[in-house]
């Protein structure tokens, strides 16, 4: 189950909220750093896809472990911008750590078992990151047409990127029957 997004109300958007100068974003929204530790609360389609990201992250981090930083480094660089990040920039960012984790591996001898297993771990990530952000964000009533459109778009860019690199590191072809985890 997923804990419910609470966060300040409505008079943050008008100003009428207290809040320091550090929290705020260039569009007005609470800033991503001052959210860690902290509930967010979901108003527009961007703060949607914000939690997409952030729970994809946070599911991978979990099921592969180590490499937050470059996970962190990616959602600070979105954190800075006052527009969603598009599919395109999760999926870059999401392989870009999952890519930077089995190339460790491998370079410190990992055999094409525990790659494949790092993999498996991977996908899992990202299947749980997604399921939960889209029943977040359809529980709040966010979810609409754009923004599932955009929600699938990066998720199959996730794995056409996850085939690439199992093709790359392993040099296999991986069976493309598995579950998406969305249906």
């Amino acid at each position: 189950m997923v804990a419910p997004i609470i966060g300040r109300g409505p008079d943050v958007a008008t100003g009428r909220a207290l809040m320091n100068s550090a929290e705020a974003s260039p569009a007005g929204r609470v800033d991503v750093k001052s959210r860690v530790g902290e509930q967010v609360s979901i108003r527009t389609p961007a703060d949607a896809m914000n939690v997409l990201r952030t729970r994809m992250e946070q599911r991978l981090q979990d099921a592969m472990g180590g490499m937050q930083n470059n996970v962190a480094s990616g959602a600070a660089k979105y954190a800075e911008q006052s527009q969603p990040p598009s599919a395109s920039d999760v999926a870059s960012t999401i392989l870009g750590f999952v890519e930077s984790r089995l190339q460790k591996e491998a370079e410190e001898g990992a055999d094409p078992e525990k790659l494949a297993d790092l993999m498996a771990q991977a996908r899992e990530g990202i299947n749980q990151g997604y399921a939960e952000a889209r029943e977040q964000i359809t529980a709040l009533g966010m979810m609409n047409e754009t923004l599932s459109g955009e929600i699938e778009k990066g998720f199959d860019l996730i794995q056409e990127g996850l085939l690439n690199l199992e093709e790359k590191l392993l040099g296999e072809q991986p069976e493309t029957g598995e579950s998406t985890g969305l249906e």
